[in-house]
């Protein structure tokens, strides 16, 4: 695809901030960019139209938060795997059950499992607040090969062994969860 194709086909002033920018979805009200995607999919509560409380991405005639049944959305935003109604990332899951089979995989001893000695720390990266911060952090290499070499045994399990290792923000910010 050419830079004017691109343009073209996927460059749309967003219609709820006003923003020329890459369009992120075409709802009822108009091409929308990410930044209100993503705003939108965090938006919960008693749709006004069909009294439903629940994921309110669209908006009426003037402006109020809907479901997306009301609204005329056709794409649905339940999780695949628990059902949970809200911003789906790869594979159609959920931020929560994205970010557990993240921690499940980066805390795997080898056998399929978690480290039994890092459960208690799988156990609090999923109870966090805000997911999808935990899913960026879990995305740094330095932090993947910190919680794999725990995981595995090549990092020791201790103060002296975390000592050991670099960079010491990481350490820091893990021993801080």
């Amino acid at each position: 695809m050419t830079p004017e194709e691109y343009e073209r086909w996927m460059i749309r002033d967003c219609t709820r901030c006003g923003r020329r920018a890459s369009k992120s979805a075409e709802w009822s009200d108009g091409p929308i960019c990410r930044t209100c995607y993503d705003r939108a999919m965090r938006v919960r509560g008693r749709c006004p139209c069909c009294d439903t409380d629940r994921l309110l991405p669209g908006r009426d005639t003037d402006g109020a938060p809907i479901c997306r049944d009301c609204a005329g959305i056709v794409r649905d935003f339940f999780c695949d795997r628990c059902g949970f109604e809200g911003l789906l990332l790869g594979g159609r899951l959920c931020e929560h059950c994205t970010l557990a089979d993240t921690v499940a995989r980066l805390l795997d001893d080898g056998s399929g499992r978690v480290a039994p000695q890092l459960l208690p720390l799988a156990k609090t990266l999923l109870e966090m607040d805000r997911p999808k911060s935990r899913l960026i952090w879990l995305r740094n290499p330095n932090v993947v090969q910190l919680l794999q070499g725990l995981a595995t045994g090549s990092i020791p399990l201790s103060h002296d062994g975390l000592h050991q290792e670099a960079p010491w923000r990481t350490v820091t910010h893990l021993r801080d969860c």
